[in-house]
């Protein structure tokens, strides 16, 4: 008895064992795995063509899309679906695209003509039908040197975001266009066509952008509308070092880059990293060392020595007016050694947002006064001139230029990058802060700076560099940097000219078109 009572018990658990397996394989299969059962299920009974490669989008800081913002329209057919008499209707305009009727291949077609939409709109055929493919950049391109460009068949990242987040935008899922058959490869009504994508592959991730959408739209249409044959835009905001637009002249095709290669105006290159002389704005560097190292005063008087004439002037009108001779005779008792400290204080000679084509500019480490003061063999970057602008609207703290956001998962959820976004710095006193903004709002209401003036009020300053001549014409490279309102700050913007014969007057027209677009009060 006792034997056979071990029996029992043995067998018993050996059907224990084998229901929970039995239970633990039917909730693998009906939960766990139930997608990708589903998926195999209707593969098996799909006729699919491959569409395209997923690819993660570009967001703006809200969201919105800056790539994938379009769609085109392809043909899509399915030779084995279609009848002996719809094959020979078809044949010539199949021909046309050099698609062979005798294979059972699936083909996507772009621009068909308008008598063969008009041949499918009157005649509906089982194996045809539309479909649509996102256009990477979209019919109006945006932000081209930011967002850079793919390769055309590869899909891989080439230039700009695209190919610094490559490995994150890069995905091995595809989409395809499929429609629903049985076994004997007949449509299964009240299905149709369903886009299908392959969910056990890899997802891409969105890359986040502090680019504000509607902004770096306005600034686009700004630039076009102004005739900017070449030049930089950069907005900035004023206390986070988010650029919210950046924009440069000339553009190129961002589906056929290659015809740009040759271009003796360099469309692809990013003029908003490119480094400049900065001209008369190195008076900022210059009044800012100053004033912190306690040289001088904003009410300091100064006889300046100038072709045009001799006179007193308090220094605050000096820096209104762009009277070099002054600030040659500050950088005289200041020093080379306080300016360029504080020139790296405030970003200059560094790159910030580390994108291909980025230049550091050039600081040098010794030179004369004279050199110093005029700012000759200086160079600068818009972007970095726009984080030296927000330094002062900012309260004297200096935040890095930043332009990504984050990376943003398949589910929405999103880890930000980079690391030092929104950490800043002091590198200015609220004195000196408080000199300079007056400064630049003297410029604005009556120096050279006037044709800048918005209702809103502004402050900003101007440069402009000679850059030798062609053809006796002077070749002038033009700046215009500033924010708005001036006593509120918001907007940090830049305007760059290269080789523009409207000089530093239509560099601050351009500014004060910006800030009246764009600034939040008149959004």
């Amino acid at each position: 008895m006792e034997k056979r009572r071990q029996r029992v018990y043995l067998l018993w658990a050996i059907l224990l064992l084998a229901g929970c397996y039995l239970a633990c394989q039917l909730y693998t299969i009906q939960v766990a795995t139930s997608l990708e059962w589903a998926s195999k299920a209707v593969n098996q009974r799909s006729d699919g063509l491959a569409l395209y490669r997923q690819r993660g989008a570009i967001l703006d800081c809200r969201g919105r899309l800056l790539t994938d913002r379009d769609h085109l329209t392809y043909l899509a057919v399915f030779p084995p679906l279609l009848t002996a008499e719809e094959r020979k209707a078809l044949a010539p305009f199949l021909a046309a695209h050099q698609i062979k009727m005798a294979t059972h291949s699936p083909v996507v077609m772009a621009n068909p003509g308008a008598e063969l939409l008009r041949l499918v709109a009157e005649r509906p055929m089982a194996g045809i039908t539309f479909c649509t493919i996102p256009l990477r950049y979209g019919l109006q391109p945006l932000a081209h040197h930011l967002l850079g460009y793919i390769h055309p068949a590869t899909g891989e990242g080439i230039a700009g975001l695209e190919a610094v987040y490559d490995e994150f935008l890069t995905s091995d899922r595809r989409v395809k266009l499929a429609l629903m058959t049985d076994a004997h490869q007949r449509p299964i009504p009240g299905l149709g066509w369903r886009y299908q994508e392959e969910v056990s592959r890899r997802p891409a991730r969105n890359l986040v952008l502090t680019i504000d959408y509607e902004l770096q739209s306005k600034v686009e249409n700004l630039l076009n509308e102004a005739g900017v044959a070449k030049g930089a835009v950069v907005l900035l905001e004023v206390g986070t070092g988010k650029i919210r637009a950046l924009a440069s002249r000339p553009v190129f095709n961002p589906y056929c880059p290659q015809f740009s290669l040759n271009d003796p105006d360099r469309p692809l290159q990013n003029r908003a990293l490119t480094a400049y002389p900065p001209g008369g704005m190195w008076r900022l560097m210059i009044t800012a060392a100053a004033l912190e190292q306690g040289v001088i005063h904003p009410d300091q008087v100064f006889l300046a020595e100038e072709e045009s004439g001799s006179g007193l002037i308090t220094l605050t009108r000096a820096f209104a007016y762009g009277r070099r001779a002054v600030f040659q005779q500050v950088s005289t008792a200041l020093g080379t050694e306080p300016v360029l400290a504080k020139a790296k204080a405030l970003g200059l000679g560094v790159a910030t947002l580390r994108l291909p084509g980025e230049e550091t500019g050039f600081l040098p480490r010794e030179t004369g006064t004279a050199v110093v003061s005029g700012g000759e063999k200086i160079t600068v970057t818009p972007v970095q001139i726009a984080a030296v602008l927000q330094a002062i609207a900012g309260d004297g703290t200096y935040y890095p230029p930043t332009v990504v956001e984050g990376l943003q998962e398949k589910d929405g959820t999103w880890s930000p990058l980079p690391a030092e976004a929104g950490t800043g710095r002091p590198v200015l006193t609220a004195a000196t802060v408080a000199a300079l903004r007056k400064m630049l709002e003297a410029t604005v209401l009556y120096g050279t700076g006037r044709k800048a003036q918005i209702p809103q009020e502004a402050a900003g300053v101007e440069g402009t560099v000679l850059d030798g001549n062609r053809g006796g014409q002077p070749i002038l490279h033009s700046w215009f940097a500033g924010y708005a309102p001036a006593h509120a700050p918001r907007l940090v913007g830049v305007v760059l000219l290269e080789d523009d014969p409207g000089g530093a007057e239509r560099a601050a027209a351009l500014f004060a078109a910006l800030m009246a677009s764009c600034l939040p009060s008149s959004r």
